[in-house]
């Protein structure tokens, strides 16, 4: 089972909706959160029956801003438990018999002056409930400097802010496979910037359950975000869970040597536990 995030950037017009079908046929997702679909609960309800889901929660968008969704197959046992204008949180079940956990699509505020309140916003959230949670969105923040391309440098005090908001949440960054910058402007030409805007966050509990879970961004055409997919597994049917370990004559190789090199360096200040992770990511 899978569960998929996506700002979609709007899904007014055929060929929005037929770029999100291709993404349910490729990827099959049992459930979806979508950001950004500038529609309304009655347009949303004939995007369900299009793309063939059971189930659809509707936050509507305010003129042509905003507007969340989530969709849902009768195969998941999901409850939606709160929602606003920049978030839906839920509690989930791949499937009757196995164990719950609380599943939050996040939007942050796009605008920068509004930072402190996305982030006591998230810090709300992580009160709200002890279960094992996962949340994963557009957050329009950026955790280190190495998670932008391009033009000037994110401003220091927004990096911090973002990462002890996150700290006091109790959250873990789930690293996800494929391409990192999730999110891209002015593509083709000198100014273009790309950032990491969208992620994953988990608990240590729910880390625990889903021990084999993985992720990765996946290509599309149409938004300038790309799509994140999660897949969270257990490692039930294995003795022992596998852990990146690092062999010393891989250095022998000289592609390799500049791979640990690079990412020793974009990643210096962070603990060593993390920039282990990020470098066997990289590797």
């Amino acid at each position: 089972m899978s569960i998929l995030a996506w700002n979609c950037r709007g899904l007014c017009n055929p060929t929005a909706i037929r770029v999100l079908a291709d993404l349910v046929c490729s990827k099959r997702p049992k459930v979806i959160f979508l950001m950004e679909t500038f529609v309304d609960r009655r347009k949303m309800e004939g995007i369900r029956v299009q793309i063939g889901y059971d189930n659809v929660f509707t936050v509507g968008a305010v003129g042509h801003r905003g507007g969340l969704a989530f969709l849902w197959m009768n195969t998941v046992v999901l409850e939606i438990t709160g929602y606003s204008t920049n978030h839906i949180d839920t509690k989930l079940a791949l499937d009757i018999d196995k164990p719950q956990f609380r599943f939050t699509g996040y939007y942050g505020f796009p605008e920068r002056h509004r930072r402190r309140e996305a982030w006591n916003m998230l810090r709300s959230l992580a009160a709200q409930s002890s279960l094992p949670w996962v949340t994963m969105g557009d957050y329009n923040d950026l955790l280190h400097q190495f998670d932008k391309r391009g033009r000037l440098p994110h401003p220091d005090w927004l990096l911090t802010g973002f990462r002890e908001t996150v700290e006091d949440c109790g959250l873990h960054e789930f690293l996800f496979e494929g391409h990192k910058f999730t999110w891209e402007h002015s593509r083709g030409i000198e100014n273009m910037v790309e950032e990491k805007l969208d992620r994953i966050f988990t608990t240590e509990s729910w880390l625990t359950i889903f021990d084999g879970a993985r992720a990765t961004s996946a290509l599309c055409p149409y938004s300038d975000h790309l799509p994140i997919i999660l897949t969270p597994e257990t490692l039930e049917r294995r003795s022992n869970r596998k852990r990146f370990c690092f062999d010393n004559v891989w250095l022998r190789e000289e592609k390799c040597r500049e791979i640990v090199t690079q990412s020793w360096e974009r990643t210096m200040g962070l603990d060593v536990f993390t920039r282990i992770e990020y470098c066997g990511n990289d590797i």
